[in-house]
């Protein structure tokens, strides 16, 4: 594992940031193009990167921490402070849903206000976020964050002491949980953009499509993945049900909801 590309004095350049600021550099390249494509002027497309980025960095930071709690007791500044008791320059803890529900809105909102057909944005947005989960979920799996459970299965993976996955798994094959993310995230950009070349899409179907995609895997892929007693909401028949499992059912039933809106034509209340 990597987890430091690059450390000068007090700043440290993470394997972790860096691939996070990747996917949102790549990502947001391909979604103003994608929605310059679609007839939305640049301009409106850069704004609207800037804040889903803000916004979706916030959300993520929220969520981890508040999923987290005892770690900032009694020294709240951390929680959105970047400068770490050590001295270095960065922060680490972040979960994508909690970028998801902050980012989502606030493009729906910002779309709405500029009267761009919140929808046809959305679906834009879907690609790329795909991608840039992809490339985020590496930088996990470089840092040695974000990891799975103990396995004996031939896609175990052992993880060095140094980093947090191989300190709490000394020497223990666990489940890379990260790359399992990555490949699912790029199977969906690929799912995506093929059924939008394949037929003609009506506004919603895209992200519709992406909600129920990222619920119904991730729902799948959180059984084997290691959880902070923070994450873990309750055990139902003897399994441990995440904070991450009840925001996929949130996740798949929005998405069904934005298609069947379109298959029954209703109109869009965010146009």
């Amino acid at each position: 594992m990597f987890p430091e590309l690059l450390r000068l004095g007090p700043i440290v350049l993470r394997s972790y940031g860096f691939m996070m600021a990747l996917g949102f550099a790549v990502g947001g390249w391909w979604l103003v193009r994608r929605g310059m494509k679609k007839g939305f002027p640049a301009h409106r497309m850069l704004d609207l990167l800037i804040a889903i980025v803000i916004s979706g960095l916030v959300g993520s930071r929220i969520l981890y921490v508040l999923t987290h709690l005892p770690a900032f007791s009694g020294a709240w500044w951390h929680a959105f402070w970047p400068i770490q008791a050590d001295g270095t320059i960065g922060m680490q803890g972040f979960v994508f849903y909690g970028g998801l529900l902050a980012g989502l809105p606030v493009a729906a909102w910002l779309t709405r206000r500029w009267k761009m057909a919140p929808l046809r944005v959305l679906d834009a947005a879907a690609p790329p976020l795909a991608l840039g989960t992809a490339l985020g979920r590496m930088g996990c799996f470089l840092n040695g964050c974000c990891f799975g459970k103990p396995t004996e299965s031939p896609l175990g993976v052992v993880f060095p002491d140094e980093c947090l996955a191989g300190s709490m798994f000394t020497g223990i094959p666990i489940h890379p949980t990260q790359l399992y993310i990555t490949f699912d995230s790029l199977l969906i950009m690929v799912a995506l953009v093929w059924m939008e070349r394949k037929r003609r899409m009506f506004d919603g179907a895209v992200i519709g499509t992406y909600l129920i995609m990222i619920g119904l895997l991730r729902s799948v892929e959180d059984f084997f993945r290691y959880y902070e007693s923070g994450m873990q909401a309750f055990s139902l028949f003897g399994v441990t049900v995440s904070v991450n499992h009840l925001i996929s059912l949130g996740c798949i039933a929005g998405g069904i909801l934005i298609i069947r809106q379109y298959r029954s034509h209703v109109p869009d209340p965010l146009d």
